[in-house]
C-alpha cells in the first residue's frame, strides 16, 4: 500500500483508498465525511457535488458520497451516484484489476438501494453471497479497512431484507469473520480497538448494537469503544468519545434512566465542545438531545405525543435531515393510530390523513417507493410496531425460494 501524508486527524474509514487522491482532495473529502457524521448534510453534499471529474468517480469519493446520500435518505440521488461509479469502474468490475474490494462495496450499496427504492431483494441476496465468499477465508487479524466496510454492509443488507420480507432473516446468514465463537462483528470491532483503528470500530458500532440481544450488551459494546480512546493516537478521540456518549444517552433515555442520560449528555457536550471544528457539531448535539428527550418522555409512560414528534420533524426538515424527519413523522403517526391510546381516540381522521400524506410525499421525493408502500400497508394494520428503523416499518412480498437462497450461503 502506498504511504501518503494523510491529514493529522482523519474521520474517514477507507484511508487505504486515498492513494488515488491528492492531498487537497483528501482534506476536502475528510471535511465532507465529518459534516455527514454530524448530520450537516447540506455542507457535506455540497462538497461532494463540487468535486470535478475524474475525482468524483474515484472509489473513495463515490463510496463516501453514496453513503452520505443514503444516510440522508436521498435514495434516488444515491443510486445516481453509485450507478455513475459503476459505469466508470467497468474495467475493475470485470476483474481486470486486482483490487476487487471497492467494486464489491459498490455492488452491495446498489443492491441495498434496489431494496430501498422498490423493495426488490434479489441483488441483496447476490451481494450477501459475494461478500461472504470474499471475507470467509480472511482471519480477523487480516481485515483491511475496505473489508471492514464490507462487514458493515453484510449485516446491513439483511435488515433491508427483513423489512422487505416481514420476517427476521439475520439468522439465515453465516457469521463473518468466519470460524468465530462469538458474534463476528463484535469480535472484529474488539480487534480494531486493540489495533487503534477506532474510526473503523465506531463505524461498525451502530450495526453491531442493532444485532445485540439486550440494552446491557449495547451499553457494554459502547463503553468498550470509549475505553479504547487513549493517547497516543492519530484518531479523533474527543470526537469519538462524544459520539459514543450521545449513543449511550439515547439508550439511557429509552430505558428511562434520567440520571445516566443526563450524565452522558454532559459527557457528549463536553467532548464535542473541545473537539476540533466543534462549530460543526451543533446540529448533532441538538438533534440527539431532542430525540433523547422524546424517548425519555416515552419511557416515563406519558409519551411525547404526535404534536411533539411533528415539531421535531419540522426541525429536521428545515436542516435537511430527512432520515430524522421520516422517523419523527412515523412516530407521530404511530401515536395517532396505536390501538387503545388516548391520542388515537382524540385525533381527527383528517389530521391522520394529513400526516400520512406528508410522510408519503416525503418518501416520494426521496425516491423510496418501498417506504411509501410500507406506509400504505400500515394504514390497514392498526399501526403494528415493527423492528425497522422507523418504528412499525414492515414489509411483504418476499418471493418463494429466497429464504432457501439465504440458507444456501451456509453451504
Amino acid at each position: 500500500m502506498e504511504i501518503i501524508a494523510y491529514p493529522q486527524t482523519a474521520y474517514g474509514s477507507l484511508l487505504s483508498l486515498y492513494h488515488d487522491l491528492d492531498l487537497p482532495t483528501i482534506h476536502l473529502l475528510e471535511k465532507a465525511i465529518l459534516q455527514r457524521n454530524v448530520r450537516n448534510y447540506a455542507e457535506s453534499v455540497a462538497i461532494f457535488d463540487a468535486f470535478p471529474q475524474p475525482t468524483a468517480i474515484q472509489p473513495a469519493v463515490v463510496l463516501e458520497h453514496t453513503w452520505t446520500l443514503i444516510a440522508q435518505y436521498r435514495f434516488r440521488e444515491a443510486r445516481r451516484v453509485a450507478e455513475a461509479g459503476l459505469v466508470a469502474w467497468q474495467t475493475k468490475l470485470r476483474g481486470d484489476n486486482g483490487d476487487v474490494g471497492p467494486a464489491i462495496l459498490l455492488r452491495a450499496l446498489l443492491a441495498g438501494l434496489d431494496t430501498l427504492t422498490d423493495g426488490s431483494t434479489y441483488k441483496c441476496l447476490e451481494s450477501l453471497e459475494e461478500i461472504y465468499g470474499w471475507l470467509s477465508p480472511v482471519p480477523v487479524t487480516a481485515f483491511t479497512d475496505v473489508q471492514v466496510w464490507a462487514v458493515n454492509l453484510y449485516y446491513y443488507l439483511p435488515t433491508l431484507l427483513q423489512a422487505a420480507a416481514g420476517t427476521t432473516q439475520l439468522h439465515d446468514i453465516p457469521i463473518v469473520p468466519a470460524n468465530s465463537t462469538v458474534s463476528g462483528i463484535s469480535l472484529l470491532r474488539q480487534y480494531l480497538q486493540q489495533m487503534g483503528r477506532l474510526n473503523e470500530a465506531l463505524f461498525l458500532l451502530d450495526t453491531e448494537t442493532a444485532l445485540l440481544a439486550s440494552k446491557d450488551a449495547e451499553i457494554e459494546a459502547m463503553e468498550s469503544v470509549r475505553s479504547s480512546c487513549v493517547e497516543p493516537s492519530s484518531q479523533p478521540l474527543t470526537y469519538i468519545e462524544g459520539c459514543v456518549a450521545l449513543k449511550l444517552a439515547l439508550i439511557y433515555a429509552e430505558l428511562g434512566d434520567d440520571e445516566s442520560y443526563r450524565e452522558e449528555m454532559f459527557n457528549a457536550a463536553a467532548a464535542l465542545s473541545i473537539a476540533k471544528d466543534s462549530e460543526f457539531r451543533s446540529h448533532l448535539l441538538r438533534t440527539d438531545t431532542w430525540l433523547a428527550r422524546l424517548e425519555l418522555a416515552r419511557a416515563g409512560g406519558e409519551g411525547p405525543g404526535a404534536e411533539a414528534w411533528e415539531e421535531f420533524a419540522d426541525y429536521a426538515a428545515k436542516v435537511g435531515d430527512y432520515r430524522i424527519e421520516a422517523r419523527a413523522l412515523t412516530e407521530a403517526l404511530e401515536s395517532m393510530i396505536s390501538p387503545g391510546s388516548k391520542e388515537a381516540e382524540d385525533v381527527s381522521p383528517e389530521n391522520r390523513e394529513r400526516l400520512r400524506g406528508r410522510l408519503d410525499e416525503l418518501y416520494a421525493r426521496l425516491g423510496s417507493s418501498f417506504h411509501r408502500s410500507v406506509t400504505r400497508r400500515r394504514r390497514s394494520d392498526g399501526g403494528d410496531r415493527g423492528n425497522g428503523e422507523e418504528r412499525g416499518e414492515r414489509g411483504g412480498g418476499i418471493m418463494y425460494g429466497q429464504q432457501s437462497a439465504l440458507r444456501s450461503l451456509q453451504a
